[in-house]
């Protein structure tokens, strides 16, 4: 393997934080937070989230943005976001059950 595959195999694993994907792409931390609430990505991304909260984002995905490459949303990912925030009504914003309630409606099943 050479030391280029090696340094593209790591990129491919290495995550960034919320802050260090800000700090990349010159915007506020919460820029990222909030269109990953609202959207379930970020242009494209979706983050890995800890159990702490945290989310961690695909330095690859960031690499290739920044190339001018477009970055494909996971669309299972957005999925199961969406699900994870519809399971806990606590947590569940206005925006989001009707989001949730809209796509029960189009699929043709009774929203909770």
């Amino acid at each position: 393997m050479t030391k280029t595959q090696i340094a593209l195999s790591n990129l491919s694993i290495a995550k960034l934080t919320t802050e260090e994907l800000a700090q990349r792409l010159r915007n506020r931390p919460q820029t990222a937070r909030a269109a990953y609430c609202r959207a379930g990505h970020y242009l494209g991304m979706v983050p890995t989230k800890l159990p702490s909260g945290r989310l961690l984002w695909d330095a690859g995905e960031v690499e290739a943005l920044l190339a001018g490459e477009a970055v494909q949303a996971d669309t299972a990912a957005i999925d199961e976001h969406f699900a994870r925030k519809a399971a806990n009504p606590a947590k569940l914003p206005e925006h989001i059950a009707r989001k949730v309630a809209a796509k029960c409606l189009i699929a043709g099943e009774v929203a909770n």
